[in-house]
């Protein structure tokens, strides 16, 4: 480049626009940025030159992804054969699937239900169901009672509300997100308080909530159970207490009020008719008019909602009497004659408890082979009812797989049903002949000692989890009260509730070898109280020592003699300062004057 350019360039007149700092490569945008809001600069976030990289959140890990976490809660199991472990896939359940799986249902009796008969997965459509039976333990989500009073469920996720709160949260305002909606929809929805799943009112359905409490209605380990044999032909769904007689019919559900025989701790379905419907409004107007009185007697309550509840049950009263004064077409409404059973088609036998409970609980493949083997392998004889002492209880949640191959006397379950298998001791049993318990005492005994090998090892898991958890609150009550100080502190491991490495490290070095803070020696003087003097204080005449303020020992004083030290004569000092200051003036009486020298004066 020639000189001319040089020159010319560096007459030009430097331009009013500022420059931004340049950027170097290899420093980090975020900083650049972080100096521009420092500068009041405004720049624009859309532009690619003031973009900010999260290239550093390709980074981020969560805990359950760490290595530590695999090696700590994924330890590899040794396996008890060569042959690859197949995990099972989980069942996921919403709606009305879980809650085809979980309660019973009331139906109307003049359809037949055949799809349901073919397949137990396929749900009941909601218009035929006249209510909905579940376990007691429910509580209403708006009011938090468990005392439900007219309860409904909504078939869109399964929850439980009182009817007052469900019409008050109908009646409500609609949320932000759907009031574009709300214009163009008649109907009133909203959202469920717990999962957010959209309520509307032709979607809940009556509840019974049966009284009995599931907590009681389950084995325990250790005590004896009563079976019934059950029976079911492979082409129903509908299984029967064998002791019922062989005419009876069983390809139809029972009537949900009818008291014998009870089979309402076997089945998932029961019939019921509009005189069913009409007992149940009344009950559930009889439960709103007490609670009505309550509420007016301790909150002052106008009863605007229970004045709705009213009005909705006499709605939907006055839809079921509609439905079943029509005229209905349809196979189910003429009563199906006796059939006799099909010779061949297999009939399943399994033996099953009376209790009410979600879940359902059989006796195991290997107790069945036994009692069979026991009664000459022929199902017909087994007797109506075993008693049995409970030695495990093994769960397993039906799927496809099993259900198809070996639980196929299960098949009339819907698939994500919980299957509680009992395995008995029958060692001195009744029903099992010694010749009979010899032969199957090796797979018995190896079962026991498995289930014991179980329960010791759940039981040192629940004994280390609750040592553990005093550990660690004890450790936490001490840190609080001693302030991180104490002995105990250091000795933690890395896996204590705080690292100690978050905290500085606070000692107090004990300088014994420090003279006395007088100038004299202390004489030493017989003392009572053995604590204050040290070892060698019998034999060496040691100085006695005191505890100080911070609780370490050091040579005892006279705290008369440190008094009189520390004791603060403020006149002779102020004394001592003026004859310093007639001194400094008297050596220089004449002449310039010199900055005098500063005295500060302390007075008391």
């Amino acid at each position: 480049m020639s000189n001319s350019n040089l020159d010319g360039r560096e007459g030009a007149k430097p331009k009013n626009k500022k420059k931004l700092p340049r950027i170097n490569r290899n420093d980090d945008f975020s900083e650049h940025i972080e100096r521009q809001v420092k500068a009041n600069k405004k720049y624009s976030g859309s532009s690619r030159k003031n973009q900010i990289s999260i290239n550093h959140l390709l980074d981020f890990l969560l805990y359950r992804d760490l290595t530590e976490y695999h090696q700590n809660h994924h330890r590899p199991r040794r396996l008890s054969s060569n042959r690859p472990r197949v995990s099972k896939k989980k069942l996921f359940l919403h709606g009305m699937r879980f809650i085809n799986v979980n309660y019973k249902f009331v139906v109307d009796h003049r359809k037949s239900y055949r799809p349901q008969q073919i397949d137990p997965n396929v749900p009941v459509d909601t218009q035929d169901i006249l209510r909905i039976i579940v376990p007691k333990g429910n509580a209403c989500p708006i009011c938090l009672s468990e005392e439900l009073v007219a309860p409904r469920m909504v078939t869109a996720c399964g929850h439980i509300l009182c009817l007052t709160c469900l019409l008050s949260l109908l009646e409500s305002e609609v949320p932000t997100k759907m009031k574009k909606e709300s214009k163009a929809v008649v109907e009133k929805y909203n959202d469920c308080p717990l999962c957010g799943s959209i309520i509307r009112k032709q979607d809940v359905k009556p509840v019974q909530i049966d009284n009995v409490d599931e907590r009681f209605e389950v084995p325990k380990i250790g005590d004896e159970v009563v079976l019934s044999l059950m029976t079911r032909s492979a082409d129903s769904v509908v299984p029967a207490p064998s002791w019922l007689d062989a005419g009876s019919l069983r390809e139809t559900f029972p009537w949900a009020n009818q008291e014998e025989p009870d089979l309402s701790q076997y089945l998932r379905f029961f019939k019921g008719d509009f005189s069913y419907l009409s007992q149940m409004y009344e009950q559930e107007k009889t439960d709103l008019r007490k609670a009505l009185e309550l509420d007016q007697e301790l909150y002052d309550d106008d009863g605007t909602f229970y004045k709705l509840a009213f009005k909705s049950i006499d709605n939907d009263l006055q839809e079921w009497a509609s439905k079943f004064s029509s005229d209905f077409t349809d196979r189910s409404s003429k009563e199906p004659a006796k059939q006799a059973p099909d010779p061949h088609q297999p009939t399943f036998y399994y033996y099953q408890t009376g209790f009410k409970s979600s879940s359902t609980y059989v006796l195991s493949p290997l107790d069945m082979k036994v009692l069979k083997t026991s009664f000459n392998l022929d199902y017909t004889q087994l007797p109506f009812s075993v008693i049995a002492k409970v030695e495990n209880i093994k769960f397993e949640e039906l799927d496809s797989e099993t259900a198809a191959t070996k639980y196929k006397y299960l098949l009339h379950l819907p698939l994500g049903t919980s299957i509680g298998f009992l395995e008995c001791n029958w060692q001195n049993n009744e029903y099992i002949s010694k010749d009979l318990w010899d032969a199957f005492k090796p797979s018995l005994q190896k079962r026991t000692k498995s289930s014991s090998r179980k329960f010791k090892k759940e039981e040192l898991d629940r004994r280390r989890a609750v040592n553990e958890e005093e550990r660690r609150a004890r450790e936490y009550i001490e840190r609080e009260n001693n302030g991180g100080n104490s002995r105990h502190d250091a000795g933690q491991g890395a896996d204590s509730w705080m690292p100690l490495a978050l905290f500085g490290s606070l000692t107090i070095t004990d300088h014994r070898e420090l003279p006395a803070l007088s100038g004299e020696t202390a004489e030493t003087e017989p003392n009572s109280n053995s604590a204050e003097v040290s070892d060698g204080e019998a034999g060496g005449g040691s100085p006695q020592l005191q505890k100080s303020v911070w609780g370490m020992k050091i040579p005892k004083t006279d705290s008369r003699h440190v008094e009189e030290e520390d004791a603060w004569d403020a006149e002779e000092m102020i004394r001592k300062a003026r004859e310093e200051i007639a001194r400094y003036e008297a050596e220089n009486p004449s002449g310039k004057k010199k900055k005098k020298k500063k005295f500060i004066l302390l007075s008391s």
